[in-house]
């Protein structure tokens, strides 16, 4: 009688301890597994092909799909993702990546070397089309070691590549995708990421679902729904509403009253993303420097940042964001100084009769059609007439990315935000000659020898300070030249239900909900 006394007393203690430790990991009010997340977003992807991307947002969705092989913290640091450990040669031309084994894309494909080799080949390939191509050039090919080993062969030595291998550009489509889709492998993508493509409504939203094969940690949300809402108001009150748990970048004028709703949280880190307006310095109006640097000083930078968008921004003072090394605040600041601006366009000669065409989107960034308004009326001031016109973001996407030769672009609007805290994929990425479109994404078509030497030098300079002084160098060269009307550095602002716990957001203007819970 006692042994079944002692049978059943144990029979019931065990229960009791399994589920007081469920309760402890998860608390009751803690939903370990959600069904859905809802996320309001501006745009629509034009693309969901890692190698096609332009766009940090869309970029952070291709990342739930396909992984990365190395994944960058908020502080910086490298985890090992697809990739479990590199090796580096002597000589620094020869890095070998060990993948990652039992990894299959959510199709059932097995990701190996001949997996990234084929990548690769497409990242290389210049008839391929692939914007950011900018960031891998000192890879000159990809080499199959054996099944779970590839060997990147670099033209130089290039001391970021570590983190070059975090970006989205490089990450690994499945090959049967590529054979089955072809090129329409951009409305299809399959990845070996936590997530997989469920239904993308264009125009409307975007859904993924989990990837019950993920090699990594089970993800705690089954499906996320990137619903497509341009008017920053209306994702507010969607989120105020309960029908959206997460709102990217809410009105900077709402942030303050956002913060101050006990059932809403706010999170706004400086960014690496500057926001300028771009001027053509090969054709049209703004092709003399001095235009270019008169424009500089006809915009009230500050005054923008203030009223505005009330803080959410910091006035640029130099190239790039202070969050990439390599940053300088420059000695000569364009302070706002309208009667500078009209001595320099009498000095250069300009033409005040002329209408500058002048973009923009709406919804891409923060009040960005607000801050266009701004910057027409300042120009307006000094008598420089401009005609403002808006566009969605695909078709924006396609006017930045023509050549000279049929580009229309005069006075532009854009945000460039480096996906790995280094100023090379700003100053190289922006302002070589190599990066003017269709090559690269450099739509001002700003191309000096003079710069793009000390920029290479930049690349292949071993030396951390040397290198610093390098970076530091091309800045000056750049900011005297002005191919950007320099206008703020965006604080990355994400507002979300406070019952969401463990969103990681970036300073590189992603954010991961792969491991939320919610209360």
């Amino acid at each position: 009688m006692r042994k079944i006394i002692k049978c059943i007393k144990s029979t019931v203690l065990v229960p009791i301890l399994i589920a007081g430790l469920v309760l402890y990991l998860f608390p009751s009010n803690a939903r370990a597994d959600i069904k859905e997340l809802r996320i309001g977003i501006g745009i629509d992807a034009d693309s969901l092909n890692p190698q096609e991307q332009t766009t940090t947002l869309i970029q952070n969705i291709c990342d739930l799909i396909y992984d990365n092989f190395l994944y960058q913290t908020p502080e910086g640091k490298l985890e090992p993702r697809l990739a479990s450990k590199y090796e580096i040669s002597g000589d620094g031309l020869t890095w070998t990546l060990h993948l990652r084994k039992g990894v299959k894309f959510s199709d059932g494909t097995d990701f190996n070397a001949d997996a990234v080799v084929l990548s690769w080949q497409r990242i290389l390939d210049p008839k391929m089309k692939v914007p950011l191509r900018f960031a891998v050039t000192m890879v000159k090919e990809a080499v199959k070691v054996d099944d779970h080993t590839v060997q990147l062969k670099l033209k130089y030595p290039f001391a970021p590549l570590a983190p070059t291998l975090s970006l989205t550009i490089a990450s690994v489509i499945s090959p049967a995708a590529i054979e089955k889709y072809g090129e329409d492998v951009r409305q299809h993508p399959v990845g070996a990421g936590p997530f997989m493509l469920k239904e993308w409504v264009k125009g409307d939203r975007i859904v993924l679902i989990r990837n019950e094969n993920y090699f990594g940690k089970k993800p705690t949300v089954a499906k996320i729904t990137f619903k497509i809402v341009p008017e920053a108001a209306t994702r507010e009150a969607m989120l105020r509403a309960g029908q959206l748990d997460i709102c990217y970048k809410p009105t900077p004028s709402n942030v303050a009253a956002l913060k101050a709703d006990p059932k809403i949280q706010v999170e706004m880190p400086l960014d690496t993303r500057t926001i300028y307006i771009g001027m053509n310095s090969q054709k049209g109006p703004t092709t003399n420097k001095l235009v270019r640097q008169a424009f500089n000083y006809a915009v009230d930078k500050k005054a923008i940042v203030q009223k505005i968008l009330f803080n959410t921004a910091e006035p640029m003072d130099g190239v790039v964001s202070p969050k990439l090394f390599g940053y300088k605040t420059q000695a000569k600041q364009y302070e706002y100084n309208p009667e500078k601006a009209k001595e320099l366009l009498n000095k250069a000669n300009f033409d005040f009769n002329q209408t500058i065409k002048q973009i923009t989107p709406h919804g891409r960034y923060l009040f960005d059609k607000q801050v266009s308004e701004a910057v027409q009326a300042y120009l307006l001031a000094i008598g420089v007439k401009t005609e403002l016109r808006t566009y969605d973001w695909p078709t924006y996407i396609a006017m930045l990315t023509k050549p000279i030769e049929t580009t229309e672009l005069e006075l532009f609007m854009l945000g460039w935000g480096p996906l790995f805290l280094d100023a090379d994929m700003a100053l190289y990425g922006q302002f070589t000659c190599d990066v003017n479109p269709p090559k690269g994404l450099g739509s001002a078509f700003y191309c000096n020898e003079e710069y793009d030497k000390i920029m290479r030098a930049s690349r292949q300079e071993q030396d951390r300070e040397k290198r610093l002084d390098l970076l530091k160098k091309a800045s000056d060269v750049v900011w005297e030249d002005s191919p950007w009307l320099w206008l703020h550095v965006e604080k990355f602002v994400l507002a979300f239900s406070n019952r969401i716990k463990g969103l990681v957001v970036t300073p590189t203007e992603k954010f991961y909900p792969t491991y939320v819970t919610m209360q």
